[in-house]
């Protein structure tokens, strides 16, 4: 889906949101902070359920109500996503910086911002 971006680029942007450019160097930084977070968002809804249920089937009343396991199951996994797809959406922002120095040099030509800021995506 995404690989259109590394070859051609994604677009970036001065301090006063004017496109300056195309940078497959700033693509490939965004390319690599989305699938950071691609993979941290699942490890909350893989970790935290287990280990709940794990110490909730122990009990006398986990024990005694064994349809419960499902629906409670069901719950620890939504509140985990709820949790877990914030914390993983968080870990960059939205709005990106990158130094210009690091930018394709036709890129460094055209500005005097020494920041330039591109979309991460989703």
């Amino acid at each position: 889906m995404r690989k259109d971006e590394v070859s051609q680029g994604i677009d970036v942007l001065d301090k006063n949101g004017s496109v300056i450019g195309s940078s497959k160097v700033a693509a490939k930084k965004a390319l690599f902070e989305m699938a950071v977070t691609r993979a941290v968002i699942p490890i909350p809804i893989l970790i935290l359920p287990p280990l709940i249920m794990t110490q909730l089937e122990k009990t006398r009343f986990l024990k005694s109500r064994p349809r419960l396991h499902l629906p409670l199951n069901a719950f620890l996994a939504t509140m985990s996503f709820a949790f877990g797809l914030p914390l993983g959406l968080s870990l960059f922002p939205q709005k990106s910086q990158i130094k210009t120095k690091q930018l394709e040099i036709e890129l460094r030509d055209k500005t005097q911002d020494e920041i330039m800021f591109y979309n991460k995506g989703l």
